[in-house]
């Protein structure tokens, strides 16, 4: 089954699923550069065809021209697309072919940060036509087809292999150890767990990942070792951190990392007045805790009822990693996607 598969980016986190795909079907990936959005290309691409196109840009649009000998002169069974907006070529092509629509899947989360009517009405006549939806969790999967009549699944998006859950392990220690690992981005809030751990001294907290020097920290909190900060992490190297962590906290938007506290075996506290990314419905599947992390008092009650029953943390972890082990691994998404596919060809052969 030939596959044109265009992304808005394909970095390496995005690797492990491409290489799975390309086990089931002949693919070819099209995407922007990764460094021009600052994000990691991965060291070596799978075996399948991988086309990087740079975009043009001015005032928030994006013109990926030469996409058009990729989507129109490839005689492709199958085009699943990353439905951004601001790609216009990618929506002009989709608009203006109906053949291609018949065999066209939008691809993503499907909620942007943006909410602007023009975009909602762009995004509501588009989806309304493509072939099938393929998106990042099951609730917008209902929900595309109940407003849209549109055939759509959800593939959990994750970037876990089946194989790379660990048990998680818990030492005995007197301190929460609450980590973080992930981008600094004001939207994370990490500014709370800094001063969480300034606040009491039963809490501990490790924040690692790039752009962390833009926090400031108290040097009396690095000093007694109460609060550690420390750059890009990847892969083995977040091991000993994950094993030194009680439990990961997210104090703000989060996004992969629910996926990352399944695969090492912690569960995951999450701030219940954020906006989050897609993945954050793995957390509430397994019942992990949502707390208002601005509200200190509701904070401290939480820690307090670790400090009662330390049991608690086995209990989330055991509950995120099985849901996680089930139906969010790379495989399960390779799976979906092929699910997706034979559903477009029978329907076209139909």
């Amino acid at each position: 089954m030939k596959t044109l598969l265009v992304l808005n980016h394909a970095p390496d986190y995005r690797e492990s699923f491409l290489r799975e795909l390309s086990k089931k079907v002949e693919l070819t990936v099209v995407a922007q550069p990764c460094e021009q959005d600052r994000l990691t290309p991965p060291g070596e691409r799978g075996n399948y065809k991988y086309v990087d196109i740079p975009s043009k840009r001015f005032a928030g649009i994006q013109w990926q021209k030469a996409i058009n000998k990729h989507i129109h002169f490839n005689d492709y069974d199958v085009v699943c697309c990353n439905l951004n907006p601001r790609q216009i070529p990618w929506i002009l092509h989709f608009l203006k072919n109906k053949q291609l629509q018949q065999k066209w899947i939008w691809w993503g989360p499907f909620i942007g940060q943006s909410n602007a009517r023009p975009i909602r009405m762009l995004k509501n006549k588009v989806i309304a036509k493509a072939a099938a939806c393929l998106t990042y969790s099951e609730p917008i999967a209902g929900q595309l087809t109940q407003e849209h009549g549109v055939y759509a699944l959800s593939f959990n998006n994750t970037e876990i292999m089946a194989g790379e859950f660990v048990d998680g392990s818990f030492d005995k220690h007197p301190e929460i150890r609450l980590l973080f690992v992930g981008r600094w981005q004001p939207r994370k809030r990490l500014e709370r767990l800094i001063e969480l751990a300034n606040r009491r001294e039963d809490v501990h907290v490790r924040l690692i990942g790039p752009g962390m020097e833009n926090l400031a920290v108290y040097r009396s909190l690095i000093d007694s070792g109460r609060c550690s900060i420390i750059g890009r992490a990847v892969g083995k190297e977040l091991i000993p951190h994950f094993h030194w962590a009680d439990m990961v906290a997210n104090p703000g938007h989060a996004g992969l990392l629910v996926m990352n506290a399944a695969r090492h075996g912690k569960g995951i506290v999450i701030d219940s007045e954020s906006k989050h990314a897609p993945e954050y419905w793995l957390a509430k599947e397994a019942g992990q805790p949502f707390i208002p992390f601005a509200d200190l008092s509701a904070v401290d009650h939480f820690i307090d009822s670790i400090n009662n029953d330390r049991s608690l943390l086995t209990k989330w972890a055991a509950q995120l990693q099985n849901i996680a082990r089930e139906k969010y691994t790379v495989e399960h998404m390779a799976e979906v996607h092929l699910q997706v596919f034979n559903h477009i060809l029978k329907s076209k052969k139909e």
